[in-house]
């Protein structure tokens, strides 16, 4: 089963928003002391933003579900790459894939707000029958 991700993962949104919000909490701080310089918030919310947005240029666009286990393939990229290695884990009903291909390592935390149900649950039990399996 191929499954479409959708544009923006919730867990890509809320680290954005948290971002925002440290670059308000840090001027809102810097602001009740007259001997610091202003900005530092700014300069480092825009340093997570443009961490954020380098590391959704690897955020995958599709997920393969096999009887093997999950594959995916990142944006820009042709092929699917393995997903349930070792770091990849199940939060809940949640789930972290983790993958590495000749241009590094990316996750993606997958979430209800992302994905239906049942697509969540079968992730799920290949990533559990995986580490399962490694442990052994």
């Amino acid at each position: 089963m191929t499954v479409e991700l959708p544009a923006r993962l919730l867990a890509d949104r809320l680290s954005v928003a948290l971002a925002v919000a440290c670059a308000i909490a840090i001027e809102a701080t810097l602001a009740r002391h007259p001997g610091l310089p202003p900005g530092a918030g700014l300069v480092a919310g825009a340093l997570l933003l443009a961490w954020q947005w380098r590391r959704s240029k690897r955020r995958p666009v599709r997920i393969a579900i096999g009887p093997d286990g999950v594959a995916v393939q990142p944006a820009g990229r042709e092929v699917t790459v393995p997903a349930t290695g070792p770091r990849a884990r199940v939060l809940g009903r949640s789930v972290v894939l983790h993958w590495r291909d000749a241009d590094g390592t990316g996750s993606a935390w997958l979430t209800p707000a992302d994905l239906p149900h049942e697509v969540l649950r079968a992730i799920r039990v290949r990533v559990q029958a995986r580490r399962s399996s490694a442990a052994r």
